[in-house]
């Protein structure tokens, strides 16, 4: 056994902060920074190791937070993004050089680092899996240059047992009787030998262990690069989504995942650690960077039944819902009320669909069915007009609908992906006598962007959320929602891990993508709220003319929220008129009477809203350029 005076206990690293993103100012901190700590061991037995080199260990810490807009941006644009934006995705990339930045060479390099993976495994009942605690401890070996990472882990068993008694009537019966009776013979040998070893696990450790430090981390999933390189990468993501096991037939719980997964991100401080060998004689330099990406959002809000039915400026969306449902095609059998048994003549209908909605001027839904008949002739086809539902029902379902379209969808699906880049800078020195001293130090952050990626390249296909699914059990669509979001967010965060370089397109509100985001936000604007500006305030801080202005009044449009649905519907009511003129064409030669589909009348044209976005993303760019100036 090794002399215990010899091997000292193992070494808690007296880390020094070398450099820094967010250096003693005045104000708020900014919300992520980057922080370099290094530690030089002065060990004979590393020296005699490593004669030609020397052995630094290096810890980065960053803390990361939401995406914060500028402050520059209009009250009214501000008001509806809101005042973080989650993280979806952190990268950091580290580069150690030399002084000269001479390319080609392999010295110095990283020849260690902590943590290189970090993942998520299910085992067992499906969703019974859960993780606690953010802290990891990681060891240096003896060599100097091997790290060991530990991990704690906690397990929670909770067991519940019920009883039950028998009454007859208005009198309870109980009591019990037991008589046990019990003969044991047996007859038992045994031979055992036992062989005990006597270990001193504080021997091991230092035999084993030279170095040994505490780090902080964000539960999340981890990769990285590169060791034994100039360069380090390290990728962070979101945990990926898990099926729930206990009571699945109820969809409050798993919405209540979704929206927690679409309000919060990666946010905390997670530490990197890793071992730098530099040749003897040389100085070196540390480059790190902190990319993040961020998901602009709108998340759908609470539900409510509250909202009044407008003929004018929400008919648009109940035939949305309604073609979302039961597309053109879909046969009245699939309908959840009874509509075979309206038709008249049912026999002569072999096969009914739908063909087109109708709507009546007493408030009724109808539906045009079309059906394939032999008589009298192949190729004749049978037609009629029947009663569906009211439109207050109807209104009523697709509150529900949108509401759980909303929940269901990936933020990924339609939302905007913002970036930012935050780099630090540090060069050492080596001094005579000492470990390294800080030659120079430069930080810098780029402006928040979008980050220019085709949602096709990510998006791989499978089951979109729709209202149809509805009908199907709560389980299926928490499958099918869980399904599609880790899937979506895998492959974005391996295109994120893996580009060497990232389109970015400057953070404007005239961006149509940006400018989508802010329009179905003031959509989801109701009366009462202080952000739903009235109609005079609304069109002034949207910076629309005159014409307009008639425009969404004769729409009747009366604030914000409104303006913004009357511009969103435009597409909507175009494509239904386009279906009603098609119809009447293939219909133009029948003498049948029945009520015809008419087209919805509108205010705004497409032309008008397409006018309208242009004017608002103009206007609120230029304000915010001049807000810009003025500072």
């Amino acid at each position: 056994m090794a002399d215990a005076e010899v091997l000292p206990p193992p070494l808690e690293i007296p880390w020094k902060l070398a450099s820094t993103t967010q250096p003693l100012t005045a104000g708020e901190p900014d919300e992520t920074a980057i922080s370099l700590f290094i530690f030089e061991p002065d060990d004979e037995e590393i020296a005699r190791r490593f004669p030609e080199e020397r052995l630094v260990y290096l810890k980065f810490t960053a803390s990361i937070s939401p995406a914060a807009f500028p402050a520059n941006i209009p009250p009214v644009a501000g008001a509806a993004l809101g005042e973080g934006v989650p993280c979806f995705f952190v990268q950091l990339d580290l580069k150690v050089r030399n002084p000269s930045g001479a390319v080609g060479t392999v010295r110095p390099y990283f020849h260690a680092a902590a943590p290189l993976h970090r993942r998520m495994i299910q085992t067992g009942v499906v969703g019974s899996e859960m993780y606690e605690g953010e802290a990891d401890g990681q060891f240096m070996g003896k060599s100097g240059s091997q790290m060991y990472e530990t991990s704690s882990s906690r397990s929670r068993t909770t067991s519940l047992g019920a009883s039950a008694g028998i009454g007859i009537g208005p009198v309870s019966i109980g009591g019990s009787a037991r008589r046990t009776s019990t003969d044991v013979s047996a007859e038992r040998a045994v031979s055992q030998v036992v062989d005990t070893t006597a270990r001193e696990a504080s021997q091991e450790r230092r035999e084993l262990v030279s170095h040994h430090t505490r780090i902080e981390n964000v539960l999340t999933l981890l990769n990285a690069k590169y060791v034994g390189t100039p360069h380090l990468r390290y990728s962070l993501s979101p945990q990926p989504l898990q099926l729930l096991s206990l009571d699945p037939a109820d969809p409050n719980l798993w919405y209540s995942q979704l929206l927690a997964r679409r309000s919060s991100g990666i946010e905390g401080v997670q530490e990197f650690t890793a071992v730098v060998l530099v040749p003897r004689g040389e100085n070196f330099c540390i480059n790190a960077r902190l990319r993040r990406v961020c998901v602009l959002d709108n998340p759908p809000g609470p539900f409510t039944l509250e909202d009044p039915f407008n003929f004018n400026t929400d008919l648009v969306r109940a035939l949305v819902y309604l073609d979302r449902v039961y597309p053109p095609g879909t046969p009245l059998e699939e309908f959840d009320v009874d509509l075979v048994g309206a038709l008249p003549n049912p026999d002569e209908f072999t096969r009914p669909v739908l063909e087109q909605w109708v709507i009546a001027g007493s408030g009724l839904m109808l539906i045009d069915v079309v059906s394939p008949t032999p008589q009298p002739f192949a190729g004749s086809v049978k037609r009629a007009t029947i009663n569906y539902k009211h439109l207050l029902e109807i209104w009523l379902e697709t509150l529900r609908d949108e509401y759980d379209r909303e929940v269901q969808r990936s933020p990924l699906e339609r939302g905007v992906l913002l970036g930012e880049d935050r780099t630090l800078d540090t060069c050492f020195t080596f001094a005579a006598a000492g470990g390294p001293v800080v030659s120079g130090s430069s930080a810098s952050v780029t402006p928040l962007h979008r980050v220019d990626i085709d949602p096709g390249e990510f998006d791989l296909g499978g089951i979109t959320a729709a209202a149809s699914s509805a009908r199907a059990a709560a389980r299926g669509r928490a499958c099918e929602s869980v399904t599609r979001w880790n899937l979506l967010e895998n492959r974005l965060a391996t295109l994120l891990a893996n580009r060497r370089t990232l389109g970015k397109l400057p953070l404007g509100l005239d961006d149509p993508r940006i400018l989508d985001a802010l329009i179905g936000a003031w959509a989801k604007l109701r009366a009462g709220d202080p952000r739903n500006l009235d109609f005079t305030a609304a069109t002034r801080a949207l910076h629309l003319g005159e014409p307009h202005r008639r425009a969404l009044k004769a729409a009747g449009a009366t604030d914000l929220g409104s303006i913004a649905g009357a511009i969103l519907a435009a597409p909507d009511v175009a494509r239904y008129n386009e279906k009603v003129r098609q119809l009447r064409a293939i219909r133009k030669g029948e003498r049948a009477k029945r009520a015809a589909a008419e087209a919805i009348k509108t205010a705004i044209s497409v032309r008008e809203a397409a006018e309208m976005r242009q004017a608002i993303g103009a206007g609120l760019a230029g304000e915010m350029a001049r807000e810009s100036s003025r500072k």
